[in-house]
């Protein structure tokens, strides 16, 4: 019987993760039922109603302190399990992870549970302490691993590129989510690691984001969705819109989402007396995400470097926007060009520029034509590139060759 794949990630479901449950249903669109192992539990936010459609009940495993090691480790499990967390402690406590003990407790745990369950393969996705966890589980006669490196794990100035090196390297193979991000990792990773480099765009459901009929959209309605963080730069957005109300255009914009920059941004609309033209919603289900897409005239989403490097690497709201034809306003930091052609499907101004921020925005409110041609590239763009269901093919392939070869060495070992 061919092995089962996992996937470990830090929490499952998260509203803001939309990618991770795009990825999961559609792989079991093609009978492939991957496993979740979620390393805590969610948090108890608003719900994509997608969620319900899935097969598969997450897995939450226990937190650290709860679990025995001693058990598994001298009573219950291999006899080569104790000299194998020797090796593991050997070679990763050099990294100075604060928090090795914890992850090696969870990678004890991990690998009974992926015995007992008949795991080949484990996927994590952000190259932090999911992908560290993978890699103590493997180098505990555990399964192997492949990961997805996204973008704070790979920017942020607190990363250590001699442990993602090693993380990468010891992966069966590597998924980055844009070239931006492959050229970012070449330039920083070892030459074994960039060897396990693949490049896959994240993909959406096209279903739930397509244009639909046509209906009038309310005039001057600008919208972002986006976690309420530095990186997405909608302090630019919240000025823009002042310098739009000065000139007497007429400007609307609904800003969607949560997260620690709510305050400061609530605070900006009333000191800039905004209140009547900027809302801040808080977090919506895609569903309700999708009905504001399609009434709104634009989309914005001014992202910028974040003071410790951080940046959003492949924004999937702005994948949504496109699939279902709202003309977009972004900025050419990591794979944004990729997403918006360039410019030929979008509109890239740059990052931090409250000027160009405004005279975009007045520009595409002003022009039904250049709309209508950006929303055109779009759609096809996203139909082209970022189908969830050819992504997921691509991945599930990919998968496939990992758990046969995984099939493979356990039928070579026991023979």
């Amino acid at each position: 019987m061919t092995p089962r794949i996992a996937y470990l990630l830090k929490k499952f479901p998260r509203l803001s993760e939309t990618f991770v449950l795009n990825e999961v249903l559609a792989l079991e669109n093609q009978g492939l039922a991957p496993l979740v192992f979620s390393r805590r539990a969610p948090d108890d936010e608003v719900r994509h109603p997608q969620f319900a459609d899935l097969d598969v009940v997450p897995e939450v495993l226990p937190p650290p302190r709860e679990i025995d090691p001693w058990q598994v480790l001298f009573f219950d499990g291999p006899r080569d399990l104790v000299p194998a967390v020797q090796q593991a402690v050997t070679e990763f406590r050099a990294f100075e992870h604060p928090r090795l003990a914890s992850l090696l407790v969870e990678a004890i745990h991990l690998r009974q549970r992926c015995a007992e369950l008949d795991v080949g393969h484990v996927h994590a996705h952000f190259g932090t302490d999911a992908a560290l966890a993978a890699a103590l589980l493997r180098a505990l006669g555990g399964p192997g691993y492949s990961l997805t490196l996204h973008a704070k794990d790979i920017y942020r100035d607190t990363v250590d590129p001699a442990l993602l090196s090693r993380l990468v390297a010891g992966s069966r193979f590597s998924i980055t989510v844009c070239d931006a991000n492959v050229r970012h990792l070449e330039a920083t990773l070892s030459a074994e690691a960039c060897g396990k480099l693949r490049r896959l765009y994240n993909g959406i459901d096209l279903s739930c984001f397509s244009a639909g009929r046509e209906v009038p959209r309310d005039e001057g309605h600008v919208l972002a969705v986006a976690r309420l963080v530095e990186k997405k730069g909608l302090d630019v957005l919240v000025d823009a819109a002042a310098l739009l109300r000065q000139r007497g255009v007429p400007c609307r914009v609904t800003i969607v989402g949560d997260g620690e920059e709510r305050q400061a941004l609530e605070q900006r609309v009333e000191a800039l007396g905004l209140g009547d033209h900027v809302t801040l919603t808080g977090p919506l289900p895609q569903d309700q995400v999708a009905r504001l897409m399609r009434q709104a005239m634009v989309f914005c989403l001014p992202c910028v470097v974040g003071a410790d490097g951080n940046r959003d690497a492949l924004p999937t709201v702005l994948l949504e926007a496109l699939a279902i034809g709202l003309p977009c306003i972004s900025t050419p930091v990591s794979g944004i060009p990729e997403i918006l052609d360039h410019g030929n499907a979008g509109v890239l101004v740059p990052e931090r520029d409250v000027e160009s921020t405004a005279h975009a925005l007045e520009g595409l409110l002003a022009d039904g034509t250049r709309r209508r041609k950006l929303a055109a590239a779009g759609r096809a763009l996203a139909a082209a590139c970022f189908d969830r269901e050819q992504t997921a093919a691509t991945l599930g392939d990919w998968f496939r060759q990992a758990t046969a070869e995984a099939g493979a060495a356990t039928c070579a070992s026991s023979a």
